[in-house]
């Protein structure tokens, strides 16, 4: 059941040229360039599970012109998405804002896995 009260917290707080798309990639090689740095999303919750931090970046892919949201967990290890990206960070002198890079997407038409490439 749809909790309406929470619902118009969310459409109220909607920001006017604020991204509101969030990037669902399909398998392939994408350069993408950082809008923001990386930042903590709303944890993603699933009824009887604990929720699960999640983290954001604000990007644009290729030649699109608009914004995309790409939101995925904080993982815990180097290889995760979050661990890729803190790694990339420092590599790139500390942060990602204004920086492009490669994500490659592999798919096991469950889940899909990214691996985070320096185009430098």
């Amino acid at each position: 059941m749809v909790n309406y009260n929470e619902e118009v917290k969310k459409l109220d707080s909607f920001i006017p040229g604020e991204s509101n798309k969030f990037w669902k990639p399909k398998a392939g090689q994408y350069k993408v360039k950082a809008l923001t740095e990386l930042e903590e999303a709303k944890p993603y919750e699933e009824p009887g599970k604990e929720p699960k931090p999640q983290m954001k970046i604000k990007m644009i892919v290729a030649d699109n012109k608009e914004s995309f949201d790409w939101t995925f967990s904080r993982g815990v290890s180097p290889a995760s998405t979050y661990g890729q990206l803190c790694k990339l960070a420092v590599t790139l002198g500390g942060q990602l804002k204004d920086k492009e890079f490669l994500v490659v997407v592999t798919s096991d038409n469950k889940k899909n896995t990214y691996t985070i490439v320096n185009k430098q």
